[in-house]
């Protein structure tokens, strides 16, 4: 489950809770003929009993909800992203993984261990790795040279890994002005 899914997964339930006691609340105070404590019951209930439920505002409602709910059930079963890599084992009975956000990392640090490189970017994916290189050098030959050595660092450290599926390693060389 993301962030996200759990953040309004809480809020909703939260919401859900609190509309439900201060039902409860409000028939209690209703059936005690006091005053509302939030919600206007008087106007609440007049508005129920004038609109049946095969009126147009009711039915516009429910089908509101619903595809509320059916959206919100679709984004939960919808196939995640693989975030997760496994490595090549020597015991078939363990299952070792590395997350993507590890492996870009890995990748961040084996180019910038190479000299001349100013900083690097890497994002990492089940399928593809893209590392953006900074090169603080003007020299177009230079940049190169630097570049290719960044991706060969790169490339050596995907590959002590020994991930059972590697991804595409793509690396691209910026220079920065200075």
């Amino acid at each position: 489950m993301r962030t996200f899914d759990r953040v309004l997964a809480v809020l909703l339930a939260v919401a859900g809770s609190l509309f439900g006691v201060l039902v409860v609340v409000e028939v209690v105070v209703a059936a005690l003929e006091r005053p509302a404590v939030v919600l206007p019951h008087g106007p609440v209930a007049g508005w129920l009993r004038e609109n049946p439920w095969s009126a147009g505002i009711v039915i516009a409602i429910a089908v509101g909800l619903l595809v509320l709910g059916l959206a919100l059930l679709l984004a939960e079963l919808k196939r995640r992203r693989r975030t997760e890599l496994v490595l090549v084992s020597s015991d078939p009975a363990v299952t070792t993984t590395l997350s993507t956000r590890s492996l870009a990392r890995v990748l961040e640090r084996a180019a910038t261990a190479t000299p001349g490189v100013e900083r690097a970017e890497a994002r990492a994916r089940a399928r593809r790795a893209r590392l953006s290189v900074h090169v603080p050098v003007r020299d177009p030959a230079e940049v190169a040279r630097i570049g290719r050595e960044a991706q060969d660092n790169a490339t050596a450290a995907l590959e002590s890994l020994h991930l059972r599926a590697a991804p595409r390693l793509r690396v691209r060389t910026r220079q920065e002005a200075r």
